[in-house]
């Protein structure tokens, strides 16, 4: 009987992390994302569109027309933030291409529109995204372990 040279091999890939670690790392960039939406914002760091010439005491004033309040969101707390710094500085490990499909799917762009926009098929960007969680958990594991 020979021996299978596979067995020989270290998992590599799905095998190694294991699918609920990876939903498990999509699931804290999705958390990422909502982190960065409530994160606070001055007219300084709003988008262009947002920003008023109006005085600041003007526009929170009481007297501002009902249908432009926007309900706000809660501030993130410290440990969402932290962890938004971490998987952060993780992005930088793995390629462009990579990173923008993983913070595409955090922000639940949806599979039919990122294929017009990357000319690929579902079924290869569903590859592309699940190498790329591979690569973010290497990186992660990689992080830790120095």
């Amino acid at each position: 009987m020979t021996a299978n040279p596979r067995q020989n091999r270290p998992a590599t890939g799905i095998a190694a992390i294991g699918k609920p670690r990876l939903d498990e790392l999509a699931l804290r960039l999705e958390r990422a994302v909502d982190t960065v939406l409530r994160l606070p914002r001055d007219a300084g760091t709003g988008p262009a569109g947002l920003r008023s010439a109006w005085p600041e005491m003007i526009r929170k004033s009481r007297f501002t027309i009902e249908v432009t309040r926007r309900a706000s969101l809660s501030l993130p707390s410290r440990e969402a933030i932290d962890d938004l710094d971490r998987l952060s500085m993780l992005m930088w490990d793995v390629s462009p291409r990579q990173r923008q499909l993983l913070w595409a799917r955090a922000c639940r762009i949806r599979w039919a529109e990122l294929c017009q926009r990357q000319r690929r098929s579902r079924t290869t960007l569903a590859r592309d995204h699940r190498q790329a969680l591979v690569a973010l958990a290497l990186a992660e594991v990689a992080a830790v372990s120095s």
